[in-house]
């Protein structure tokens, strides 16, 4: 089994974004065990590089928002950020450790590039821990799916968008096997044609239970949350009144 069929669980699949984001400090590997020990098939993370080329964990361009210093990675050796920063009190993770922890654990991760001009070591790290059918590499840029599919066409990708009127063709016409919109783009018109066109749709950040169980009655795939318990307990509670 790969990560489109891990995304395609029913009643829906549930993404850890950040890891945990709600519950522990994102983007570390305390986040990633949180997520996955408590209901996320998958894990979604966010990569960008140091100065010297060390791909690490981090959704922002530099280290404010989580450890309260303006530095960003790319000014600074992964020497440095290891021996003076923490995020939130924990160590900044590195790419390399995290998809070799989530092959040991037989788990399935999505990464999302931040950096165009990092595609090509993301490649790199999913291809030497041989982790092709677990990992799939996601991004804001169509560069960055173009060249996934140039390198290794193997490696399953994905289009983010945040925008009207969407992206679904577009994600179709990159070779993207799934596309991941914001979750107020997630219709079910958006989604029908999405699963027309065979790709998969993973719909982010859902918090609320309301809104999740809207986007299950319009036939989303996965759903991306900040709080993967809380959408686990609600997902057991739907099996659950399905079997009686």
């Amino acid at each position: 089994m790969g990560i489109i069929d891990e995304l395609r669980k029913k009643p829906f699949s549930i993404v850890g974004h950040r890891g945990a984001a709600g519950v522990k400090p994102e983007n570390t590997v305390s986040s990633i065990l949180y997520a996955y020990s408590n209901g996320a098939d998958v894990v979604e993370v966010d990569v960008r590089s140091t100065r010297d080329g060390f791909l690490i964990l981090l959704h922002d361009e530099d280290f404010s928002r989580v450890s309260g210093v303006s530095t960003r990675p790319r000014d600074v050796s992964y020497r440095w950020i290891k021996e003076n920063l923490k995020v939130m009190g924990e160590d900044v993770a590195e790419l390399s450790e995290v998809v070799n922890l989530v092959k040991k654990l037989n788990k399935y991760l999505l990464i999302e590039v931040k950096e165009p001009d990092i595609t090509s070591k993301v490649v790199e790290i999913v291809l030497m821990e041989r982790t092709i059918d677990e990992v799939a590499i996601i991004s804001f840029f169509n560069e960055v799916l173009a060249a996934v599919k140039e390198i290794e066409p193997r490696i399953v990708a994905g289009l983010i968008y945040s925008k009207p009127p969407g992206r679904v063709v577009d994600a179709r016409s990159l070779g993207a096997e799934i596309v991941l919109p914001k979750y107020s783009l997630a219709t079910e018109k958006a989604i029908e044609l999405a699963h027309r066109l065979g790709l998969t749709v993973v719909a982010w950040t859902v918090n609320e239970l309301n809104t999740v169980a809207e986007l299950v009655k319009r036939g989303v795939d996965a759903i991306a949350s900040d709080y993967p318990d809380k959408l686990a307990n609600y997902r057991s509670s739907i099996v659950s009144h399905l079997n009686k």
